[in-house]
C-alpha cells in the first residue's frame, strides 16, 4: 500500500482495529468448527459461551471504531506498485471496494429496520408480551399443581383411554391410591391394637443364631470377638456378645500312623 502519512497514534488505531477484528474472525471460524463437528449440536452452555464471546468481540470492534471514527472517515485506501494484485487480486477487491456486497447490503438494511423498530413503542410493545407470558405461565404452573399434579396419568394418555396406556404393571395405578389408604389403615388398626395389647417379651427364635453383624465385621477387620464399648449394635434387645453365637467346631481326633 501507499504511504498513509499517518502518525503513530493514527497507525497504531489502525493496527489495533485488525487486531480486534482478526480476534473477531477467529471466535466465528471457531464457532463455526465446533457446529460442523459436533453431533449432535454442542450443549446450551457451550453455544451461549460462545454467543458471549462473539458478543464481546464485536463490541470490542465497534469501540475501537467509534473511538477513531475521523480517521477512518478520512483514510483512503490505494494500492501501491509493487503490490502483488494477480495473486491477492480478491484482497485487492475487497479493500477498495466502495459499496458493500449485494447479501451484505440486504442484512444491513434488515437489521437497520430492526434498530429503528426498536424505540420507546417497541420496548413498550416487548414489555406487554413479556407481562402477557408472564400471566400466562402463572396460570398455567397453577393449573397444573390443582388439576394435573397428582395425577398418575397425562394429558394425552387420558385422552388416548388409561386401559390402552402399557406401564409394565399388574395392576392400574389408579388403584395405587386406593391400597396405600388401605395400608395405611391397617397400620393404624395394628398400632392401636399393639397399644392396648400387654407387651410380652420376644419370642426367642427356635434357630440358632449367629453372631452379631458388628463382631463378624470387626473380627474380619481386627481378627477380635470382642468390641469396644463405644460401638453399637443394630440390634438393641438379647445382643449376642463376645463369643455367643460362634459356633466353634470340634477338634477332630488325631491320628497316628500305625
Amino acid at each position: 500500500m501507499a504511504g498513509l502519512e499517518l502518525k503513530d497514534d493514527e497507525l497504531k488505531a489502525l493496527e489495533q482495529l485488525l487486531a480486534r477484528v482478526a480476534q473477531l474472525s477467529n471466535s466465528i471460524q471457531s464457532l463455526k468448527t465446533d457446529i460442523l463437528k459436533s453431533n449432535p449440536l454442542p450443549s446450551h452452555s457451550s453455544l451461549q459461551a460462545s454467543a458471549q464471546i462473539l458478543q464481546r468481540n464485536l463490541q470490542t470492534v465497534l469501540d475501537c471504531m467509534n473511538e477513531n471514527k475521523d480517521l477512518f472517515n478520512r483514510t483512503a485506501i490505494h494500492p501501491s506498485t509493487n503490490y502483488p494484485g494477480r495473486t491477492q487480486e480478491n484482497i485487492l477487491l475487497q479493500l477498495v471496494r466502495k459499496k458493500v456486497e449485494p447479501n451484505v447490503e440486504e442484512l444491513l438494511s434488515q437489521a437497520r429496520e430492526a434498530a429503528d423498530a426498536v424505540g420507546p413503542e417497541g420496548i413498550a410493545n416487548l414489555q406487554k408480551l413479556w407481562e402477557e407470558l408472564r400471566e400466562w405461565t402463572h396460570g398455567r404452573i397453577a393449573e397444573y399443581v390443582r388439576e394435573e399434579a397428582g395425577d398418575v396419568y397425562t394429558k394425552e394418555e387420558r385422552d388416548i383411554g388409561v386401559e390402552n396406556v402399557r406401564t409394565g404393571l399388574r395392576k392400574n395405578l389408579d388403584d395405587d391410591d386406593e391400597d396405600e389408604e388401605f395400608e395405611d389403615d391397617e397400620d393404624t388398626k395394628m398400632e392401636q391394637d399393639l397399644g392396648q395389647a400387654p407387651q410380652q417379651p420376644p419370642l426367642q427364635s427356635s434357630r440358632a443364631r449367629g453372631p452379631e453383624l458388628e463382631t463378624l465385621l470387626w473380627f474380619a477387620a481386627r481378627g477380635d470377638f470382642e468390641l469396644p464399648p463405644n460401638i453399637e449394635y443394630e440390634r438393641k434387645v438379647d445382643v449376642y456378645k463376645g463369643f455367643q453365637g460362634v459356633r466353634i467346631p470340634e477338634p477332630r481326633p488325631q491320628e497316628f500312623p500305625s
